[in-house]
C-alpha cells in the first residue's frame, strides 16, 4: 500500500503522515528525499521554474527508487507529498511540465488531497515559519488548490479530498484507513 498526501502548504500534510503512518504501521516517506534537502533552499531560493522543476522531479525518481524497495520489503508508505505536488506546483510556476515526466514512476495507491480555507491556510504558513518555497509561491495558493483538484479528475488518478479545517488529523486518518479498506 501506498499513500501519498498532497495538497497546498499549510494544509496539514505532514502531521497527518506521520498519524497515519503509526496506525497503519507503515514508513512515513516526505519528498524530496534526504540527499536532496542541504541543496534545497538555494534551489527553492534561486532557481528558475524550469530548474526547480528538474530539482524537484528528478527528487520523484529517486523517491520513487526508494518507495518501491520499502513496498517489495512487504512494507507500507505514506508519503508526505510526491509526484502530483511537483507536477502542480510546476504548473502553477509556469514550468514546462507533462505527464510523461512521470510515467516511470511507482504509483500511489490512492492519492489524498487536502483542503484548507486560505485564510486559516496562511495562519498556519506564519504560525510556523516561512520556507523559501512558502514564500516563493504564497500569493497563488488558491490556484494550486484549484490545479490539484482539476489534475487529478483530468488525468483519472484515485483520490479522496479532505477538508483539514472540519476534522482534526486523527479523525483524517480514520477517513483515509476507511477508503483504503474498502
Amino acid at each position: 500500500m501506498f499513500i501519498a498526501i498532497e495538497g497546498v502548504d499549510g494544509s496539514g500534510k505532514s502531521t497527518l503522515c506521520a498519524i497515519l503512518a503509526k496506525k497503519l504501521g507503515a514508513t512515513s516517506y516526505s519528498t524530496p528525499p534526504k540527499k536532496y534537502l542541504s541543496f534545497r533552499e538555494r534551489v527553492d531560493n534561486n532557481a528558475s521554474p524550469e530548474e526547480h522543476y528538474k530539482f524537484y522531479r528528478n527528487g520523484i525518481y529517486d523517491a520513487s527508487k526508494e518507495i518501491e524497495v520499502i513496498i517489495a520489503n512487504k512494507g507500507k508508505v505514506v508519503s508526505d507529498r510526491y509526484w502530483l505536488s511537483t507536477y502542480t506546483y510546476h504548473q502553477v510556476m509556469g514550468a514546462q511540465v507533462s505527464m510523461n515526466d512521470f510515467s516511470q514512476i511507482i504509483l500511489p495507491t490512492i492519492t489524498v488531497i487536502l483542503t484548507i480555507n486560505e485564510n486559516i491556510q496562511i495562519d498556519r504558513i506564519l504560525a510556523r515559519g516561512m520556507t523559501a518555497g512558502d514564500k516563493r509561491m504564497l500569493d497563488q495558493q488558491k490556484e494550486l488548490a484549484t490545479a490539484f483538484y482539476q489534475n487529478v479528475l483530468k488525468n483519472g488518478i484515485p483520490f479522496l479530498m479532505i477538508d483539514t479545517q472540519r476534522f482534526t488529523p486523527e479523525a483524517c486518518a480514520e477517513i483515509i484507513i476507511k477508503a483504503v479498506e474498502l
